[in-house]
């Protein structure tokens, strides 16, 4: 899979309805691509029916989330974080480099079965459910 289609898979799971063509529309072209980017320090567009805070230990909670996924040893991230932004990282890394930096981040699992979104304030920090379709 293609990394567009990666970042296409999760606007379409975890974004509500009425943004995900516009989003579509700016990964779509790599002159865009930082219109998404930029958005996702305060992104307020996923569909957080989707979703749980995470609070407490977040590395436990997202490992023990993951477990359901066979065999995840690195992830996706889409990040405002240009050095973050389109990497494959190990999970202990992405998450090393993710949580408590401040930079909204998603970091896709699997084939983009869960998401672990990472916003700039301290307490906006999310995990999917395991979404499938």
């Amino acid at each position: 899979m293609t990394t567009i289609e990666l970042e296409s898979k999760v606007i379409r799971r975890f974004v509500v309805k009425d943004k995900r063509d516009r989003y579509l529309n700016f990964i779509s072209k790599e002159k865009n691509r930082d219109k998404f980017t930029f958005e996702l320090a305060h992104f307020k567009d996923l569909d957080f029916r989707l979703f749980e805070e995470v609070n407490g230990d977040e590395r436990k909670m997202i490992n023990d989330k993951i477990k359901v996924l066979s065999k995840v040893v690195d992830c996706y991230l889409i990040s405002e974080d240009q050095e973050l932004d389109g990497k494959r990282l190990g999970v202990d890394e992405a998450l090393r480099e993710t949580i408590g930096h401040g930079m909204g981040t998603l970091v896709v699992f699997g084939d983009a079965e869960i998401v672990f979104y990472e916003g700039e304030g301290p307490s906006n920090r999310w995990i999917s459910k395991r979404v499938t379709t």
